[in-house]
């Protein structure tokens, strides 16, 4: 039984499996809403901060045709972000790129499993890690922090958010705390400006569309409807939507970060010049389904550990994962 974690109004329980196969430390089961989804596009707030003066109307809000104008380029953008999802969807953008094949992503798996698998079940033991966290928002708020960032700096901001408002998820108030309090008690995890106006643009479109701070409804669409949703708000792109269908809508998604990205270019899983968007996408689509999950936190664990494979690795370290495997893909 997981821990609980409480949110403005409401505790909620993480429990049980969703998997067939996976262990109860890696997997919850999802609490989906009951309520009927909601298909109206309501206005779109740009996720920055609206200072006084000329640009507000007589209430305080800005003019009509400003918050028009936002609608227009937020839902431009979304259109976008889901245009360069769909393109890779289904296939490789890489399609004449024969690394990895199945046989490599299962040696991996072997390789990797008994070397690192201790270290991602005590990450699976952290409350804080999204597979835990069984609701779509706080799910996309906690990938939010842990963007552009380490984990334990995302640990940090969330600890604070703790100590400020009692909870990371007490979103009433969070948004009735406004901006200066929440950038400040974002600051121990760094990048707090960015963050700070992005977690308030989306509260303030979720609110505006589910006023009960509930998105559970992406449960029960398909991965096309699931992404549509999840990327259109501002800071959420393709690599986040990802981490949020993956660890919490369980969805056969693989994700890469950065670790993920540093680890594919040195084991040759992806062109030199792939972009990460691009070594997701695919990646997403030549990883079968059943490793996917796996080994997203495997190479994780790896990238963090490796003398040859982490960040800032010195010239000349060997990777003993990548010697075992070459050997056993000889045989």
């Amino acid at each position: 039984m997981g821990p609980s974690l409480r949110r403005s109004g409401r505790a909620i329980q993480t429990a049980g499996k969703t998997q067939a196969g996976q262990p109860a430390s890696r997997s919850i089961k999802s609490q989906k809403s009951t309520k009927p989804r909601q298909t109206d596009v309501s206005e779109v707030k740009e996720n920055s901060e609206v200072s006084s003066g000329d640009n507000q109307g007589d209430n305080g809000k800005p003019p009509k045709s400003e918050e028009v104008d936002r609608k227009g380029d937020d839902d431009k953008l979304a259109a976008r972000k889901l245009q360069a999802w769909s393109a890779s969807a289904t296939s490789s953008p890489y399609p004449d790129f024969k690394h990895p094949t199945p046989r490599e992503c299962q040696v991996a798996h072997d390789v990797l499993t008994p070397m690192h698998q201790a270290e991602v079940d005590k990450e699976f033991a952290d409350p804080d890690t999204p597979e835990t966290i069984p609701h779509v928002l706080d799910a996309m708020i906690v990938g939010l922090l842990s963007q552009a960032t380490g984990w334990s700096n995302a640990k940090r901001a969330m600890a604070s958010m703790r100590k400020v408002y009692g909870s990371v998820f007490a979103y009433d108030e969070i948004m009735a705390g406004g901006m200066d309090k929440l950038r400040d008690a974002l600051q121990p995890g760094g990048l707090h400006v960015r963050k700070s106006g992005l977690i308030m643009g989306i509260l303030e479109q979720v609110r505006k569309e589910h006023p009960d701070w509930n998105l559970d409804h992406l449960f029960e669409m398909n991965d096309q409807e699931a992404m549509q949703e999840l990327i259109k708000y501002k800071g959420i792109g393709p690599k986040s939507a990802s981490v949020v269908m993956t660890w919490c809508l369980k969805r056969k998604s693989f994700t890469v970060d950065t670790h993920v990205y540093r680890v594919a270019g040195l084991w040759g899983w992806r062109p030199k010049d792939a972009t990460r968007e691009k070594t997701q996408a695919h990646l997403d689509a030549v990883i079968p389904n059943e490793l996917k999950f796996d080994l997203h936190f495997l190479f994780i664990a790896h990238g963090r550990t490796c003398p040859a494979c982490k960040g800032g690795a010195k010239a000349g370290q060997k990777c003993t994962a990548r010697e075992e495997m070459e050997q056993k893909l000889k045989q």
